[in-house]
């Protein structure tokens, strides 16, 4: 019996395929015989949602680390800065491992095409890099840029993005979203250490990313534009954000990780002095900063328009539910037993006190209003 191919298409492939468009990409991998087309972006999603829920549990600085290069970069200073670094999987890894609790029992065969280094990952069948997919294509005739444009027929996977950014780091606009708003501040410099350790010696509820700067293929950091413009030129391609989440967060997937496989990276340059004992800052308490003192250049990621990618979307289990497709806003309720998203219960909690707050307000106001005209009544 043949399996399901998936192919989980990568960031930096995207990008390598251009001046084609993300359909044509997908058209030329379904004509190559892949069943369907996913984008890492689910894993980004899967990602940000649960770094969303431990920041908003922390009133300390913290690193995020969904990167094996960013893993290996950190992992020289050990439990000095361990207390500070919220460790996940790769986006593909959170993906793919999705895509199987999804169509559990049913098994799968899913293939990665891309330059992260999570490719070896056991829940990954196959790695290919950009270069192989491309060159496979090429071997069979398919020529990506005479593709069509448009999907007529079907309705490819829900390529939106809710509360990531590429690479799976949450965006502002979601972090402001939280019971206690969070700052995003992004490293892009690759000498980044000093900056670093000045943000982790902060007492502020921050979240550091530092993955473009590493050139992160999921970020899209693989080209001469650096860290600083590889967001950007991803959002360029993809389609506006989605006005809900775009994966079933109730499915439960193994994404909190301490990455030990990756490649060997240059040590940070980071004074592990400086930084042992920062667990105190793990529980609020505010630490003695010293050494030379760097200005901070935080910035902020934007959010912009983009358009599609695609495939065809088989289903899944028994039940025939299919996994999300492109432009469907409202997602199922959660099945019962399966643990909710408590980012979702935070933005909820978050717009009820709102609400309370603002009928407070207007409750005070029609007493004031009252109690004036029966002055007046009085006067009169």
């Amino acid at each position: 019996m043949t399996l399901p191919s998936l192919l989980v298409l990568g960031t930096d492939a995207v990008l390598a395929a251009a001046p084609a468009t993300q359909i044509q990409l997908a058209h030329a991998c379904l004509a190559a015989g892949y069943r369907a087309i996913i984008p890492s972006s689910w894993g980004d999603e899967l990602i940000a949602a649960r770094v969303m829920e431990r920041v908003g549990r922390t009133d300390a600085p913290i690193v995020q680390c969904s990167c094996p290069l960013v893993a290996n970069r950190l992992a020289a200073h050990g439990d000095a800065i361990e207390p500070m670094t919220f460790f996940t999987v790769a986006p593909p890894v959170a993906a793919a491992t999705y895509l199987r609790a999804v169509y559990a029992p049913k098994v799968l065969r899913i293939t990665f095409a891309g330059g992260c280094l999570s490719g070896s990952h056991p829940s990954i069948d196959e790695w290919i890099s950009v270069s192989q997919l491309l060159a496979q294509l090429a071997e069979r005739g398919i020529d990506v840029s005479r593709q069509p444009t448009e999907f007529d027929s079907v309705l490819p996977p829900d390529r939106r993005r809710f509360y990531s950014d590429p690479g799976g780091i949450p965006t502002q606009l979601a972090l402001n979203q939280l019971l206690r708003p969070v700052e995003l501040i992004e490293l892009t410099a690759r000498d980044f250490a000093v900056e670093l350790a000045q943000h982790l010696l902060t007492p502020s509820r921050i979240l550091i990313d530092v993955a473009p700067a590493l050139g992160c293929a999921c970020s899209g950091a693989v080209t001469a534009d650096g860290a600083r413009l590889a967001r950007t030129r991803v959002r360029e391609l993809e389609p506006p954000r989605a006005l809900s989440p775009v994966v079933d967060h109730a499915v439960p997937v193994a994404i909190e990780s301490v990455s030990s496989s990756a490649l060997a990276a240059p040590a940070l340059r980071v004074d592990t002095a400086v930084l042992a004992g920062r667990a105190v800052v793990a529980s609020g308490a505010a630490p003695q900063s010293g050494g030379t003192t760097v200005e901070a250049s935080p910035r902020r990621t934007p959010s912009g328009p983009s358009r599609a990618v695609l495939g065809t979307m088989p289903q899944s289990r028994s039940a025939g539910r299919q996994l999300p497709r492109a432009y469907v806003a409202r997602r199922r309720s959660s099945p019962k037993g399966m643990r909710a998203s408590g980012v979702r219960r935070q933005l909820q909690d978050g717009a009820s006190a709102k609400r309370v707050r603002w009928l407070l307000i207007g409750g005070t106001g029609v007493a004031l209003g009252l109690a004036l005209a029966w002055l007046l009544g009085l006067v009169v």
